[in-house]
């Protein structure tokens, strides 16, 4: 008689398999219990077996730590703005469609120009003011870095509005500012963000409507 595979514990992950797939690359594959209870099948591929498992264990740790926070804790205000950071490239590794060419130049934008600005901030430290020093300084040099600097700072700032995080963004503008492509492929990502916004809101009113 067969048996199945033991059920997996949270937060671990299954055996790591690797195949071989088009253009001589490697994929590796693994089944792994988030903190929530769920389970995925994640992958990651790379030119060779060793650099693919090397490559979804790096993955397999940062969706975990993703997962943890999501399931043990809300961020604040008061939280770090590195957290936030955090969970907002998660949220674009793992909760949409972009491409990976557009999350590497969000994350090298996270690492090399917000995180330098803003990352011995909290969250309600980051203001309209701060945000419009930090893009005078980067225009001077580079107009364009300003743009993709702006559009990225934009675009956290909603993902922390549509988490409950803050109540708005301190530079609200209207959606159809800025020119969208900047960052990559981001337009279906943006609607999402707008749509839990959305949400947010209408939260609000009925908590309100009850109030009364």
């Amino acid at each position: 008689m067969r048996t199945g595979r033991p059920p997996l514990e949270c937060g671990t992950h299954g055996t790591i398999t690797t195949r071989s797939v088009g253009t001589g690359r490697t994929c590796a594959i693994a089944r792994l219990r988030l903190w929530d209870g769920e389970l995925h099948r994640v992958t990651a591929t790379a030119d060779n077996a060793t650099d693919a498992r090397a490559r979804l264990e790096l993955r397999i740790a940062e969706r975990l730590r993703l997962s943890e926070l999501d399931a043990w804790r809300y961020l604040t205000p008061d939280d770090p703005f590195d957290e936030l950071a955090y969970m907002w490239l998660g949220d674009l590794a793992w909760l949409s469609d972009v491409s990976e060419a557009t999350y590497a130049r969000c994350e090298r934008l996270v690492r090399t120009q917000l995180t330098p600005a803003f990352g011995d901030l909290t969250i309600g430290e980051i203001t309209a003011d701060r945000i419009e020093h930090h893009l005078a300084a980067q225009r001077a040099a580079s107009e364009e870095a300003a743009a993709s600097s702006r559009d990225a700072i934009q675009l956290l700032l909603d993902f922390a509005v549509g988490e409950g995080v803050i109540r708005s963004n301190p530079m609200e503008v209207a959606a159809a500012d800025g020119v969208p492509g900047r960052l990559g492929d981001l337009s279906v990502y943006r609607e999402l963000v707008r749509g839990r916004i959305e949400l947010r809101r209408d939260e609000r009113r009925r908590d309100v409507g009850h109030d009364r």
